[in-house]
């Protein structure tokens, strides 16, 4: 076969399926929200996280309730020498040690993703303009995908062979053309703006991600148990500093604010929590693809997004931008660079021209064939040495 898929996984479906609850999550918003300010709609973020905390609890409790059967069916054998007590007790010391110093590095890595978190929405908050949402589907997208590579090979050490290169110029060229097709509807005094705001924008969100990545594996720590802990202390901090603004000059919008002119009925509420769950969903999507897969995963998610996005606005807008032309030409090029990202990720496999041999499905099936062969020459080599010892005794 010259294509074939990947080993099917159904953890595949996580980064298909819930870049479409980035566009439901608006349906919610739009149903209770008349007054939005920053302030509330990050603290709606990091909320968000929180619920983090049933998935984190049930993992939790099944894993006690399995350390339970274990110790029942393996009881602690009582009685030790004298020595050997001692140095189990010197054992316990230097792990108490090592524990320590774990957990300061644990609670820094928290720290500083809690802080990049929020410097990612506050970047895109203070920064961004409406003129640079046309290009966002090719200069935005370029950027999500040239900076997660970046980032991915210089942080977490990935590997980048011939089908990552060839495949990611063709996608850079595809977007190249869409760009082109898109500097007739924008100011040129906002082209350069564009291109930096966007680099520096997926920088910020490449670094929380592809950090976050490396915490995970670093402390064996999952995805739920990191996004509470953020979310913790990102909604601390807002509350505390929205009381501080509240109490300064109660005017100011923010998170109280934003309850008082927005949630004003039960109904609303229920909606607001509707909201939280939709964009939980959507976050804990991410992660779980970035934990399962790698971040370069990622930006095969934001693609599917930010297509739908257009496609919406293709629908609700008058605008010149989403001509019926304008629509082919971006959907024919999302369904050929969406390709590029599959066989990039190798969620799709080319067997021709040598694009197979450095993918993972390979290596490992080469490291099976290798250990399978050298442990059959062994094996061999050992039947012809009892072989021979046989026949020295006779």
């Amino acid at each position: 076969m010259l294509i074939e898929l990947s080993e099917f996984n159904l953890k595949i479906f996580i980064f298909l399926i819930f870049p479409i609850f980035k566009r439901i999550e608006d349906i919610p918003r739009k149903a209770y929200i008349s007054n939005d300010n920053q302030l509330f709609k990050t603290f709606r973020y990091f909320l968000s996280y929180s619920l983090c905390f049933i998935p984190f609890l049930i993992i939790k409790l099944r894993s006690k309730n399995t350390d339970n059967e274990n110790k029942e069916k393996n009881p602690k054998v009582e009685g030790y020498s004298t020595n050997s007590y001692k140095s189990r007790g010197q054992i316990n010391i230097l792990l108490k040690k090592l524990n320590r110093k774990n957990n300061t590095l644990n609670i820094l890595y928290l720290l500083i993703l809690s802080a990049l978190g929020w410097f990612c929405y506050y970047f895109r908050y203070f920064f961004n303009e409406k003129a640079y949402e046309y290009a966002k589907q090719s200069v935005g997208i370029f950027f999500i995908i040239f900076d997660y590579i970046v980032l991915s090979r210089i942080i977490l050490k990935q590997k980048l062979y011939k089908h990552h290169f060839l495949f990611s110029l063709i996608i850079a060229v595809i977007l190249l053309i869409l760009f082109i097709r898109t500097i007739f509807y924008m100011d040129s005094e906002y082209m350069f703006k564009t291109f930096l705001f966007y680099f520096f924008l997926y920088i910020c969100f490449g670094l929380y991600d592809i950090i976050g990545k490396r915490y995970m594996i670093i402390f064996f720590e999952s995805p739920y148990f990191m996004m509470l802990i953020i979310g913790i202390i990102n909604i601390i901090v807002l509350l505390i500093v929205d009381l501080f603004l509240y109490l300064l000059d109660s005017d100011i919008d923010g998170i109280i604010i934003g309850f008082q002119k927005n949630v004003t009925s039960v109904s609303k509420f229920f909606i607001f929590i509707i909201g939280i769950i939709i964009e939980w969903i959507w976050n804990i999507g991410i992660m779980l693809t970035i934990y399962y897969f790698t971040p370069c995963h990622y930006f095969m998610s934001e693609y599917i997004s930010e297509y739908i996005y257009y496609i919406v606005n293709a629908f609700n807008s008058n605008d010149e931008f989403y001509s019926a032309v304008n629509i082919a030409i971006f959907s024919i090029a999302f369904f050929i660079n969406f390709f590029c990202c599959l066989v990039f990720n190798e969620v799709i496999i080319l067997n021709f021209c040598g694009l197979d041999y450095n993918t993972k499905k390979r290596i490992e099936e080469r490291v099976s064939k290798d250990y399978t062969e050298s442990l059959s020459k062994e094996i061999i080599e050992m039947e012809d040495d009892f072989d021979n010892e046989e026949e020295t005794e006779n």
